[in-house]
């Protein structure tokens, strides 16, 4: 099929050869591996069996009220499929490969005859999200297994996407249950090998609100919280993406326009220290609202997903921009792995204050499904392609095999990044000379001076530094200064008479341990002077002035109470 983008990207991002070799990154790979293979394939196609009249072995995952697969029947699979074949990608995993095949093929054995592959009545099919959310979630999945190369998957994703451009709900499916939700999906499909043009037209005549995108140009925020078609979400994210893939499919400047003033305000207003999104549902939300405690609703990990595929979208337009690079790596490091509970799950939203969310024990949340993909997709976010030149976005233990342009290039980066900023990449093999452009995070202390095989080659702040006629066996190393950045808080948990501050140091976001209200005593004017790193521990460190606490790099807490805005005393 002859498919035109007015708008192509200007960089490419690798779909294979990255593989991460150690570090952080490549813990938070595995421990998904390990998370996915603690699934079962009969609890998940439960629903899909019962649907057809066939042997349902098992029961479906169902943790207390069951929201997600009880209500939602059959997302499970999209899940599943979405982290599994993202993983397969960058590495082969017979256990994977085999529960993904097998899931596709009972999906196919239980579809109808037009296409419709949803394991419920087609009355349920009008109701809750099932046109919207649950077709999302199994479409993407089946998007990822096609990618990944499993046989038939495309073709499943390619019916239902049939059946639903020809439904009698299109006039009426946006107002549905936070019918937004939907829109990402066809520009996805029309973007895959099975994709048409009728998908383009359909996701336009459904979805799009020309009015909500003029609220996103004037810089509204009520087009943030105060959606009028359902309830306000930060879901309003991938809605986004889409507009923004349709920027691309048609060049019309009013999507990218609505998405850029969009990003302005989240970054302005609706983003906490660490990446994470200050809006979910079912709460009250204002501008600058920065709830804390755990009676309120925010940092979830979905909004997480969507802002870093967002991010990744404007990354690949702009690929000098590091800014959008940045953003990623603070949401991966402060977000994503901060929600990961070793191999057992995700934490749903991610409190700043008090202790983390319990919903972990349910592997089957909107935020372990959109979790398992994104830890998935980590070896994506390390590197971007343009013609000849070769970017370094997030520095990891990591090896990659990738093409510039036909120019077959192999480099290695070794490093003990987020805990030490020292970073050595060694080119082991290019048919050709490149240029290699290394980002210089905004969080660095000074200026960062890169040497090429042992000799200066250039110094540069942050942004993007280019480095050409880089060739076989070149070694660039460079180390990334770190040091301490202060946040103060203001928002509707502010404490008369208190100061509350976030510490954040190099990439990572630290917490006060302690139950809240933590109250700690460092100078916040000064406080390379207050921290020192306590011996034989990983990110963690005492204060000179208050030895009854420490504080310990947000990622790694589980079960300890904790603040990421202490009250300061000073």
């Amino acid at each position: 099929m002859d498919k035109k983008y007015v708008v192509p990207y200007a960089a490419s991002a690798p779909t294979k050869g990255v593989r991460l070799t150690g570090g952080r990154l490549e813990k938070a790979f595995r421990n998904n591996i390990a998370f996915l293979h603690g699934f079962d394939t009969d609890r998940i196609l439960y629903y899909y069996r019962v649907h057809k009249g066939k042997p349902a072995p098992g029961v479906p995952y169902c943790w207390q009220s069951g929201h997600f697969e009880r209500n939602l029947k059959g997302q499970t699979a999209g899940e599943f499929l979405m982290g599994a074949c993202t993983s397969l990608l960058w590495e082969e995993d017979e256990t994977l490969r085999g529960m993904a095949e097998e899931i596709v093929k009972e999906i196919a054995a239980c579809r109808d005859e037009d296409g419709f592959f949803l394991p419920i009545d087609r009355n349920e099919w009008r109701t809750k999200e099932y046109p919207n959310y649950t077709r999302a979630w199994v479409t993407y999945g089946l998007l990822d297994a096609g990618y990944a190369g499993i046989g038939g998957a495309f073709g499943l994703a390619r019916g239902m996407t049939d059946f639903f451009n020809s439904c009698d709900l299109l006039d009426t499916v946006k107002d549905m249950n936070l019918g937004f939700q939907g829109l990402l999906i066809g520009t996805r499909v029309y973007d895959s090998p099975v994709g048409k043009k009728e998908d383009i037209d359909v996701t336009v005549r459904a979805y799009e609100e020309r009015w909500w995108l003029g609220q996103c140009i004037a810089g509204d925020h009520k087009a943030i919280y105060a959606h009028p078609g359902n309830h306000p979400h930060s879901t309003l994210l991938t809605t986004l993406e889409g507009y923004l893939d349709l920027y691309r499919v048609t060049g019309d400047e009013t999507y990218l326009r609505a998405v850029k003033g969009a990003l302005k305000m989240y970054e302005d207003k609706w983003q906490h220290v660490g990446g994470g999104i200050n809006m979910c549902e079912m709460d009250t939300y204002y501008p600058g609202c920065n709830w804390l405690s755990m009676k309120h609703n925010y940092n979830e990990l979905c909004s997480t997903n969507f802002w870093i595929f967002l991010n990744q979208r404007m990354r690949l337009l702009e690929p000098d921009n590091s800014h959008y690079a940045d953003e990623i790596e603070n949401s991966v490091y402060n977000v994503l792995l901060a929600s990961q509970v070793g191999s057992e799950g995700y934490h749903y939203l991610n409190f700043l204050e008090g202790g983390k969310d319990s919903r972990y024990l349910d592997r089957c949340t909107c935020c372990a499904s959109l979790g398992t993909r994104l830890a998935g997709m980590l070896p994506q976010f390390l590197y971007t392609t343009a013609k000849d030149v070769l970017y370094a976005d997030l520095y990891a233990e990591s090896e990659a095999d990738l093409d510039l342009n036909g120019n077959a290039v192999s480099v290695e980066c070794r490093t003990a990044m987020p805990d030490d900023g020292g970073v050595t990449f060694t080119v082991t093999h290019a048919e050709k000379p490149f240029s290699f452009r290394f980002r210089i995070p905004r969080w660095v202390t000074a200026p960062v001076t890169l040497m090429k095989n042992g000799k200066k080659a250039l110094t540069a702040g942050p942004g993007y530094a280019e480095l050409t006629g880089i060739k076989a066996g070149d070694e660039i190393a460079f180390t990334l200064p770190m040091g301490f950045r202060v946040t103060k808080y203001t928002g509707g948990e502010e404490i008369p008479g208190k100061d509350r501050f976030a510490l954040e140091y190099g990439p990572l976001l630290y917490a006060a341990l302690g139950p809240a209200t933590v109250g700690v005593a460092w100078d916040p004017d000064h406080p390379e002077d207050e921290f020192v790193p306590i011996p034989g521990s990983r990110r963690r460190f005492a204060m000179r002035h208050d030895g009854a606490h420490e504080y310990m790099a947000y990622l790694d807490i589980h079960d300890e109470p904790f603040s990421v805005y202490p009250i300061v005393n000073h």
